[in-house]
C-alpha cells in the first residue's frame, strides 16, 4: 500500500476523537456506559469488515497487496480491520477506570 499513511492517519485521527469523547463521557459521569457502546461497536465494525474481507466484496481482501491501485474500499478496509482492537483495548481501560473510581468513592463513604 503506497499511501499507507493515509491509514496511519486516520488511526490517529479516530484514536483522539475516542480519546476525546471518553474524557468527555467520564466528566459526565458515563462513563460505563460509553465504554460499552465503544466496545459493541467496534466488535460490529470488525465483523463487517470481516464479512467483506472473507466474501471478496469489490476485492476489499486486496487490502494489504494493492499497490498503487489502491480504492476507498482498501482504505477503509484497512483502517476497519486496525481500528477495532485498538477501539476494544481503549473501552477495556475506559471500564477499568470506572471500576476504580466506583471502588475508591465506595471507600470514601
Amino acid at each position: 500500500m503506497r499511501d499507507a499513511w493515509l491509514v496511519y492517519l486516520a488511526l490517529g485521527a479516530l484514536f483522539l476523537l475516542v480519546c476525546g469523547a471518553l474524557a468527555g463521557a467520564w466528566d459526565r459521569g458515563r462513563l460505563g456506559t460509553a465504554a460499552i457502546i465503544l466496545f459493541v461497536a467496534a466488535v460490529a465494525v470488525w465483523i463487517l469488515d470481516f464479512a467483506a474481507i472473507s466474501s471478496g466484496y469489490r476485492d476489499a481482501d486486496g487490502f494489504s497487496d494493492c499497490g498503487d491501485a489502491c480504492t476507498g474500499v482498501h482504505f477503509s478496509t484497512a483502517v476497519g480491520f486496525l481500528a477495532p482492537p485498538l477501539l476494544i483495548a481503549m473501552s477495556a481501560l475506559a471500564a477499568l477506570v470506572m471500576l476504580i473510581q466506583r471502588r475508591r468513592t465506595r471507600r470514601d463513604a
